[in-house]
């Protein structure tokens, strides 16, 4: 092996914080379906507990904050993001945000197929139930790493500035995962699944490009 060679391996190598971080999320999303294959006690509680919630205005507030974790809502929001970063010259910043979310929202839907778990069936649904596997939840897995990203894009000076940034945005991505149970299209198994999904992809990548030494402030 040449000094080219070394040098490109030990380029790559340099990198195990981000592989050690995208290899734990895929083992964890791994051990976490087969440990609550059905029928998992603590999903048939958790539905039934939402289910035991149902009331009319609770549907509506649910449906429509179940819509903000939506690809038809984040892309859009995203973009402003991605466009106002870059304008103000933080380019690296602006890379996080778009990549974060798009990064966990394909590996949510590419890990569904795989994991082929059918979706919540005790309770009736509200509304319509989505075509596709259950298992990780997409919607959360979005919202997650949409709120982690832009957390970590924005990175407020202050703690006060932090810990009211994140508790807001991470309360917001914590109610998109319990609206996909109270809506009965996801068991809370699925939804636990699409967090770690989020966290593990937006911190490796983080720290990636910080190593290729994108500016991210």
């Amino acid at each position: 092996m040449n000094a080219l060679d070394r040098a490109a391996w030990s380029h790559w190598l340099s990198l195990w914080p981000a592989w050690l971080l995208w290899a734990g999320g895929a083992l964890g999303l791994i051990l976490l379906e087969s440990l609550t294959a059905q029928p998992f006690v603590p999903d048939r509680w958790g539905l039934a507990a939402a289910q035991a919630l149902r009331g009319a205005r609770l549907d509506a507030w649910f449906g429509a904050l179940t819509w903000t974790g939506s690809l038809s809502v984040l892309i859009p929001v995203t973009g402003l993001g991605v466009a106002a970063l870059a304008w103000s010259g933080r380019s690296g910043q602006a890379w996080l945000l778009a990549l974060g979310l798009l990064g966990a929202s394909l590996a949510a839907h590419a890990s569904k197929p795989w994991f082929a778990r059918l979706r919540p069936d005790l309770y009736a649904p509200v509304g319509s139930v989505p075509l596709d596997a259950s298992y990780p939840s997409a919607h959360t897995a979005q919202a997650m790493a949409f709120a982690l990203s832009l957390f970590l894009a924005l990175r407020p000076q202050t703690a006060g500035d932090a810990v009211w940034l994140g508790a807001g945005l991470f309360a917001w991505a914590a109610c998109v995962g319990f609206s996909r149970v109270y809506l009965q299209v996801h068991y809370p198994s699925d939804v636990v699944a699409g967090a770690l999904l989020a966290l593990s992809w937006v911190l490796g990548l983080g720290y990636l490009l910080k190593h290729l030494n994108v500016p991210l402030g």
